[in-house]
């Protein structure tokens, strides 16, 4: 039986009825063979009504036919309109009884008194329906529901951060080191490695030949291959087991340490991203001639507010010696707020779906299993071929998604893993506010509304105008929206636009805001 929970009137007018007799209710289980059931305020004058559970649905029995009063309780007649078996029936009656205590109005001791209590179990009744209420799978929230998934062996799925990689650099050489008098043995091998890593040139080798000095010359006897020096074949090389050595010129080396902070840049200091470096990294020369160095970063907030796209990452900080600049060439995608409740409940319905493996279910439900996670479209018998399925998934690692994929496909079916395509779309929209609204906090609001839409599509869903419109029109201060506007960008420099109608996304795609324009008019 569940538990019902009570309001605050009603438990005031069940405890004022039993201090100065009137109406009740009461309820009682029923027995098949008990037909009377006393009722405990006596003396009854009447009874009101009775309801209960006959034959699976619920009903009110009918005085005379089903049931009389019978003295102080109530007997059930023969027939069928009785209760079921072991079920729970109410009984409304009136009953008086002389209790000295007439003033019940409003301000009375004893109302007043009544009605205090009163309060403090409707409170205790709304903590019990909270506790009935987080024992199970349908109805239980936050840590109540991870307590009760547990007993599958299931966790939620934790926030994960945004990641990608920066490019630390600088426009000019670093400064050279020289050194003089590298000292190496020369035991017949053909290179031999400098200690330094970034060697720029060359200036001298010397070295003992037929047992008198001799100075080498480049590309003659010597040549330098990045930070080896080779002898050349026919050339003139040191006398076995004799010392040679080495003046040249290195570039100082710089060293990007791991743990390194860097962040987006923004007028409002709440929307700036802060990164750290993984890993260490060191700048070196690319077949373009610049001086850079690619680092993996890690957003410092878990949750899908780091994902950012390329360009926006430009500051560092606390600057690092010799790095004169630091940008994101790609996106800094995958991060993932934690898994909400109805996700959460849904995957753990699905748990043994899972354990049954070659089924379309099974295969989703392993595939959301995996942490970072955060979107999944399957597509089966893609363009009508059979035998195949499409699978394509935002987030989490993909050596991870495909070994799940490998563990619960069907023999002899292909399972096509892909990555979604990037949308990037700019919303430009016009307000109409009212008068006396303020448009800095209107628009602030707006945009955090449209990019959290924006944001929240899944693989292969349209970005909707109406959807837009309506998250401007609830922003309190906004009158009407016009002149909206959607500019999306695709990949292979694919531009698409609409004005009052929606950006269709295909099912390889998966659709990221961009820049929020929004322009305000004056109410006519």
């Amino acid at each position: 039986m569940p538990l019902v929970k009570k309001t605050y009137r009603e438990i005031a007018n069940d405890v004022l009825t039993q201090v100065a007799g009137g109406e009740v209710t009461e309820e009682h289980v029923y027995a098949r063979g008990k037909p009377l059931y006393r009722l405990a305020n006596t003396p009854v004058t009447r009874i009101q009504s009775v309801e209960g559970v006959s034959g699976g649905v619920r009903k009110i029995f009918v005085k005379d036919v089903d049931y009389r009063l019978s003295g102080e309780s109530v007997e059930w007649l023969g027939g069928r309109g009785r209760p079921d078996e072991g079920t729970r029936f109410t009984v409304k009656y009136l009953f008086t009884k002389p209790s000295g205590i007439s003033d019940l109005n409003p301000g009375s001791v004893v109302r007043t008194v009544v009605e205090a209590i009163s309060r403090e179990v409707e409170y205790l009744y709304a903590q019990l329906h909270q506790a009935y209420l987080s024992g199970f799978l349908d109805t239980a929230e936050g840590e109540a529901l991870d307590l009760v998934v547990s007993l599958l062996g299931i966790r939620r799925k934790p926030p994960q951060p945004s990641s990608g990689f920066v490019t630390f650099g600088r426009s000019t050489e670093p400064e050279k080191v020289a050194i003089t008098g590298e000292v190496h043995f020369y035991d017949g091998s053909a290179e031999y490695d400098l200690k330094r890593v970034l060697v720029k040139e060359i200036v001298k080798v010397e070295g003992t030949v037929g047992g008198s000095p001799l100075t080498f010359e480049k590309d003659v006897d010597y040549s330098l291959a990045g930070r080896r020096i080779r002898w050349v074949l026919g050339g003139r090389r040191p006398d076995e087991r004799t010392v040679f050595r080495v003046d040249y010129a290195a570039y100082q080396e710089i060293v990007v340490p791991k743990g390194t902070k860097v962040s987006t840049v923004s007028l409002r200091p709440e929307e700036t991203r802060v990164f750290t470096t993984a890993a260490e990294a060191s700048l070196r020369l690319t077949s373009e001639g610049k001086w850079e160095a690619e680092a993996p970063v890690i957003c410092a907030v878990p949750g899908r507010s780091g994902n950012v796209i390329a360009g926006t990452v430009t500051l560092i900080p606390q600057p690092v010696m010799g790095i004169e600049y630091v940008i994101n060439k790609g996106d800094v995608t995958n991060g993932v707020e934690a898994e909400e409740d109805g996700e959460l409940r849904e995957r753990s319905k699905h748990a043994l779906e899972f354990a049954a493996k070659a089924t379309r279910p099974s295969l989703e439900s392993a595939i959301k299993a995996v942490e970072g996670v955060s979107s999944l479209l399957i597509e089966d018998m893609p363009e009508g071929v059979s035998g195949i399925v499409k699978v394509i998934v935002d987030g989490g690692d993909a050596d991870r998604i495909q070994r799940v994929i490998d563990e619960t496909r069907a023999a002899g079916i292909k399972v096509e893993f892909s990555r979604p395509r990037s949308v990037y779309v700019d919303v430009s929209l016009t307000l109409i506010l009212y008068e006396e609204t303020s448009s800095t906090e209107v628009a602030k609001e707006v945009e955090g509304l449209i990019r959290g839409y924006i944001s929240s599509l899944g693989i292969g869903e349209d970005v909707l105008y109406s959807r837009v419109v309506e998250a401007a029109m609830s922003v309190k201060g906004v009158w009407d929206v016009a002149d909206v506007r959607f500019t999306a960008y695709k990949e292979r420099a694919e531009v698409v636009e609409r004005e009052k109608a929606n950006i269709e996304i295909s099912s390889e795609e998966r659709a990221n805001p961009r820049t929020i324009n929004i322009l305000f008019k004056a109410r006519e």
